[in-house]
């Protein structure tokens, strides 16, 4: 990226638009090729590949996360709080989940999941009510406002995200096989969960 590179227009959380670079500036990480000839020159004959793949994985992980990251500053969120109205977002007719629901689904402690839920609360993203299948129970509603919000952030993500966008569709399309086949290698569980698996 550099000073010549185009400004594209933000979502802020009042639907107005504040110019801003389409991608921060990367965190440098090692190139994975360049890591595995290291190891080769080491320990020559040995087969690198997975030591390669656990890199590249990583690598994009990272990249994906800082883009992430600075896509929910804009509407002064933590990652972990867009999650959760992804994830009320996701849940409907009702947009809304217990407690418990949301940990297990973000893979996060419920006492995070609960300070994250005050903190929506106070802006008036979610609400919390008494669940009426559950003695005792509540349940975390998305709120309009909450809605808004996370219905930008995946239409952003949708069309421009941590340079996602420069695959052409079948390339994208391969490349969600291969992952998947990847994941499913690494979590047996993977395609079991339905349709509210999480980010």
């Amino acid at each position: 990226m550099n000073d010549t590179d185009p400004e594209v227009p933000a979502p802020q959380c009042d639907g107005s638009t504040e110019r801003v670079p389409p991608y921060a500036p990367r965190v440098g990480g090692p190139d994975p090729m360049a890591v595995a000839a290291l190891w080769q020159q080491e320990l020559p004959g040995l087969d690198v590949t997975n030591i390669v793949l656990a890199s590249a994985i990583h690598r994009i992980a990272q990249l994906l996360e800082q883009d992430f990251t600075e896509l929910v500053k804009e509407y002064d969120l933590l990652p972990s709080e867009m999650r959760i109205l992804l994830a009320l977002r996701r849940s409907p007719p009702s947009y809304a989940l217990s407690p418990t629901q949301l940990f297990r689904r973000l893979m996060v402690t419920s006492g995070a999941v609960s300070k994250q839920v005050h903190r929506l609360c106070e802006r008036g993203l979610v609400s919390r009510h008494l669940d009426p299948q559950a003695p005792r129970g509540q349940l975390v509603r998305l709120e309009p406002a909450g809605r808004h919000i996370a219905d930008q952030a995946v239409r952003r993500m949708s069309t421009t995200h941590a340079g996602l966008e420069a695959l052409d569709r079948s390339e994208a399309q391969r490349a969600i096989v291969m992952a998947q086949q990847v994941l499913s290698a690494l979590d047996p569980s993977v395609g079991s969960s339905g349709p509210n698996a999480d980010e």
